[in-house]
């Protein structure tokens, strides 16, 4: 990966994560509104607004959850992208080898039927 690739991936990922801050600010002030129109309902009728109140609180930590994770993962690229500056543009050696052997210890065979 050259550098220009890399500082394009950047960008592109800082606008992603600034993308997704704007739609966090935005849905905060759209629960904010549901919620207020849930409660008034919920003072009106008890069982319908807690409905409302409840359905609106479950959207919203998974909306916040969603967007939480997606700018995890691209901070995540951001540090890796990092990572591969400090390593001079190369991609790390990983150990992934030790994955595909046997795990120590004696060996299980399988059993020939009868």
């Amino acid at each position: 990966m050259d550098r220009t690739t890399r500082e394009v991936r950047r960008a592109e990922l800082l606008a992603w994560i600034a993308k997704t801050h704007h739609l966090q600010r935005r849905m905060m002030r759209v629960f904010g509104v549901l919620a207020v129109l849930a409660a008034g309902l919920w003072l009106w009728n008890g069982t319908a607004g807690g409905f409302a109140l409840v359905c609106v609180a479950l959207v919203a930590i998974a909306s916040f959850w969603i967007t939480a994770a997606h700018n995890a993962a691209h901070q995540q690229k951001l540090a890796e992208l990092d990572r591969i500056e400090r390593n001079d543009g190369k991609p790390f050696q990983t150990a992934h080898r030790r994955w595909h052997r046997p795990p120590p210890g004696p060996e299980i065979r399988p059993q020939q039927p009868r």
